[in-house]
């Protein structure tokens, strides 16, 4: 997904506050079972997105919104962020880029 260093995980929802603070909950989880604790995981609203965001998940409805707003950064598109297997692809891409 991405050869940079990524320090912070964006999950973007329309609101900012519902699925996407669910979603960041799960992978803050997974990230910290898995020993990463050098990357922050935030939720925020798609429209609040700024250009220099590193990393962004988003509903895939939302996803074109999002690049539109954060165009370098590495962007993952989920259908459901209380479950999906993408939450583990992004823990062992963050974890290849520190090895």
């Amino acid at each position: 997904m991405s050869a940079q260093l990524t320090h912070t995980v964006i999950f973007a929802c329309d609101a900012g506050m519902g699925s996407s603070a669910m979603g960041a909950t799960i992978l803050r989880n997974k990230l910290k079972a898995a020993g990463i604790d050098d990357v922050t995981v935030v939720n925020k609203a798609v429209a609040d997105l700024q250009s220099d965001a590193e990393f962004v998940i988003t509903h895939e409805g939302l996803t074109d919104r999002a690049r539109h707003n954060a165009p370098d950064a590495v962007h993952v598109s989920v259908q459901n962020f209380m479950a999906t297997p993408k939450y583990d692809d992004v823990v062992e891409t963050l974890r290849a880029q520190r090895v």
